[in-house]
């Protein structure tokens, strides 16, 4: 076990590191290794739960269910929490919802609850800090959502938080019928030294997609998916016509590239940057695939398909120009492809879908970076008052109600009639819902995805056929499950000066050759200790 620190002392080591993104992926159902430690950790029983029927089913494992419409309500498994108040910290993306006193929303959760939910939030960008001031002051409130991985990080649940373990490993989460619905990968980032420390907020298994304006493709004849390298190329080519100012990229598309070449992974960040065979370890950044996937990113800039302006770009930009018809694909997370349709919404035949990457050659077997198994997890203060312990995962079950429950439409659209109404069956949310259902209580705890898209069957279609083609192709990470005291405390600088280099490469202003040198300081500074961290835990 890690040592015990004071608040204080976690505090000052978490500070000095900062949070980086939780380096989770996909892989299988079954025990874990836990992070910061050996051995495995029998994970919470998978028990799905569904409240209605989808149109499009759960297969193969790891896609999401699909629904063409709401379903009828019913109630969830999930069970009315009594007691005092339940105090959170969460963070958001979104604007600041109405207060409870002037937010029927809330307060109508308050009801359904039977028991008040205090939430304060503060904008993502902000949150690492917050959470940081408030662990130092030692005044926590009863849930936290943490965000990221510190420095120390298994000291520092040790310290400040519950473990959970008892209450949720193996067939102990049957007694909360919604946290057992959550799958079995999305816990193995709450493990550290043999315990589990939260309730994971779960993500879709497909990560980083490659959007694509399908009707723009289809006016010029092109196939969805090219079936080689080669095919690729002719294909942005024909979306060019800079005199016309159409480019086919608004971004390079450095991890699709990266997939040709048979290697997973999300760069620059090189999060997920790690093959593993037989318990070795080894960078993809080292590896010849790389290097060529490298030179085939600066071929590709040089051929002009790449927009002009794309270097320091926002992505709210190089969504514009997508959704404008100014290029034909934008990169980003699948959490976001519901929101292009209602910016897309005057947008004559729009159609989105998501193009995966095809092998160099044409031949042999595709692979896919997973996404990320969850965007957060919950975590209890300390007490060793069990039953309030068993109040709060009460609220916790609560909050994951699977899509279509009476709990679920409480919690995405409020109270019919005031929060929102309907069109069919699918619910509209009011003028005045949209800002009171604002609150992020989706980001203390949720269920498992789904696919909908209110009164669009084909986006629906369109996101289901893309799960179904690219989640089998998914590599797991192997270091999901496992936690390195370098890669928290020492890695990002060294990344950032990895993640420099490799794009002066890309942009033509350093040859491709500098990569090598750069890779090798990244090795003797951080990565071959690392590496060996990793191994160590995997029981090399």
């Amino acid at each position: 076990m890690a040592r015990t620190f004071s608040r204080r002392r976690v505090l000052a080591l978490g500070a000095a590191a900062g949070l980086a993104p939780v380096l989770g992926a996909c892989g299988d159902g079954g025990s874990s290794s836990s992070n910061g430690s050996t051995g495995p950790v029998e994970l919470p029983t998978y028990k799905p739960v569904t409240s209605a029927t989808p149109d499009l089913a759960a297969e193969p494992a790891g896609v999401s269910p699909g629904y063409f419409s709401y379903p009828t309500a019913s109630s969830a498994a999930s069970q009315p929490v009594r007691g005092k108040a339940v105090t959170a910290l969460t963070y958001t993306y979104d604007p600041i919802a109405p207060a409870l006193g002037s937010n029927p929303y809330w307060q109508n959760l308050n009801d359904r609850l039977g028991t008040e939910l205090k939430i304060t939030y503060v904008a993502s960008a902000d949150y690492k800090s917050r959470v940081a001031t408030t662990i130092a002051g030692g005044d926590l409130p009863d849930m936290v959502a943490i965000q990221g991985v510190v420095q120390q990080m298994p000291a520092m649940l040790n310290a400040t938080f519950t473990d959970l373990t008892e209450h949720l490993s193996g067939d102990a989460v049957l007694a909360y019928p919604n946290l057992a619905g959550l799958p079995t990968d999305a816990w193995r980032s709450t493990v550290y030294d043999q315990r589990i420390w939260g309730i994971p907020v779960p993500r879709a298994r497909i990560g980083t997609v490659l959007y694509t304006r399908a009707d723009l493709l289809a006016k010029a004849g092109l196939s969805l998916q090219p079936r080689s390298w080669d095919e690729f190329k002719q294909m942005a080519a024909a979306l060019t016509d800079e005199r016309a100012g159409r480019w086919a990229f608004g971004q390079i598309p450095f991890n699709t590239i990266l997939e040709m070449n048979g290697i997973t992974g999300n760069w620059p960040g090189g999060v997920g940057a790690w093959q593993a065979k037989d318990g070795v370890f080894t960078h993809s950044g080292t590896t010849p695939q790389f290097a060529q996937a490298l030179a085939d990113a600066v071929e590709l800039v040089k051929s002009g398909v790449v927009h002009p302006d794309q270097a320091g770009a926002p992505n709210t930009k190089r969504n514009q120009w997508m959704l404008a018809g100014t290029t034909a694909f934008t990169i980003g997370l699948y959490a976001g492809w519901g929101k292009f349709y209602g910016q897309a919404k005057d947008v004559p035949g729009f159609r989105l879908t998501g193009m995966l990457s095809p092998t160099r050659d044409g031949t042999g077997t595709q692979v896919r970076t997973p996404g990320p198994t969850l965007s957060s997890f919950t975590a209890i203060a300390k007490t060793d008052d069990v039953d309030r312990v068993k109040q709060i995962l009460k609220v916790l079950d609560w909050l994951c109600a699977p899509f279509g429950s009476s709990e679920y439409t409480a919690l995405r659209y409020g109270v019919e009639g005031q929060t929102f109404n309907r069109n069919g069956s699918d619910p509209t949310l009011t003028e005045g819902g949209r800002s009171q259902t604002l609150l992020p209580v989706r980001y203390l705890a949720e269920a498992s995805p789904v696919v909908y898209e209110p009164g669009n069957r084909q986006a629906v279609q369109d996101q289901y056929d893309h799960q179904v083609a690219g989640v089998p192709l998914a590599v797991p990470d192997p270091t999901l499950g496992l936690y390195s005291e370098t890669a928290a405390s020492k890695a990002a600088s060294e990344q950032q000066e990895l993640d420099a280099v490799l794009l002066e490469i890309q942009l033509g202003n350093k040859p491709v050759s500098a990569w090598q040198p750069a890779i090798k300081q990244f090795m003797d500074r951080v990565g071959d200790k690392i590496k060996a961290e990793y191994e160590e835990q995997a029981g090399r």
